[in-house]
């Protein structure tokens, strides 16, 4: 790898480091990540556009590194890689008002979405009960709790599409948010582009909210400030409680068992805090209710 950032960029590290998508190293007082892109090429030229103009606001995101070809990525070992430059201390630990002032930055009037999240829902359930076709006496602890978590997707799944035919979409932002954030926010992720996406406003919030849950530190105090303090629309707010009725946790930690060897009885702890996380649903939904009426999902309703 180092011959190749010595070929590609004229850049002469004296050490590298191995992670698990690249390398690191230290140059000229900054710190560099030699990185494979697993995202479309065609994404490279708005996500180079994005990091350069918030870093000319003083927003010190990470940005990419032009290579000695005139491209923002170069094709090695048959993959596509980028170089990008770390302009932040990247273990500065933030909060969730940090994660919607950034998500902020950058309102998008020009975007829209061409899936939104029920399709998208929908074709990972057909994809996971295909999985699921070709597991014999495979995964025991999968397929007994497979039925549970596909139904609360479809629940979500319903609670998005309703909202869509009720409420005014054109009130939902769409803005700056990342692949996933998890319980702990630090700088180097939410500053990192390579995570960057354009969506509705309130996807980076319900996956923090969702990973604060399983890391047993949420605080609903943060969540009702921050419903309460900025301006997100009725909508916005049912398509909050949509994502958090769709189980993410559970489909990627199912494909981590499936796909790279991940310890089966991991999903034991999931299923431990089922009855813990629809009670977890209705305080939210009831937090939301205090600021906007929404539907309440009945079953969660009787069984609370």
């Amino acid at each position: 790898m180092k011959e190749a950032i010595n070929y590609f960029y004229n850049i002469y590290p004296s050490k590298i480091e191995d992670i698990d998508n690249g390398v690191y190293f230290y140059y000229h007082d900054f710190k560099y990540y030699f990185i494979k892109y697993d995202r479309d090429v065609k994404e490279i030229d708005l996500l180079v556009k994005i990091s350069n103009d918030l870093y000319s606001k003083n927003i010190y995101i990470n940005t990419f590194i032009l290579s000695n070809k005139n491209t923002f990525y170069v094709n090695f070992n048959n993959d596509v890689y980028v170089l990008v430059r770390v302009n932040s201390d990247e273990d500065y630990e933030l909060n969730l008002k940090d994660v919607v002032k950034f998500n902020n930055l950058l309102i998008s009037n020009d975007l829209f979405m061409n899936e939104d999240w029920a399709t998208l829902w929908s074709k990972k359930i057909d994809e996971f009960e295909t999985e699921m076709t070709d597991l014999n006496n495979d995964y025991p602890i999968i397929q007994e709790s497979s039925h549970y978590y596909i139904g609360l997707a479809e629940n979500a799944i319903s609670y998005f599409r309703d909202t869509l035919i009720e409420e005014d979409i054109k009130t939902v932002k769409i803005n700056l948010n990342h692949k996933r954030v998890g319980s702990k926010v630090y700088s180097g992720v939410l500053y990192n582009p390579l995570t960057f996406t354009f969506d509705y406003d309130v996807r980076d919030i319900s996956e923090y909210i969702k990973s604060k849950f399983f890391a047993s530190n949420l605080d609903y105090f943060e969540i009702e400030e921050i419903l309460n303090n900025y301006q997100f629309s009725k909508c916005s707010l049912r398509f909050l409680f949509s994502r958090l009725l769709y189980p993410s946790y559970y489909f990627d930690l199912a494909y981590k068992v499936l796909n790279d060897d991940y310890d089966e009885n991991k999903i034991d702890i999931l299923l431990s805090r089922i009855q813990e996380y629809e009670d977890f649903l209705m305080d939210i939904y009831n937090i939301i209710n205090r600021k906007v009426n929404i539907p309440p999902v009945q079953w969660i309703m009787n069984k609370s």
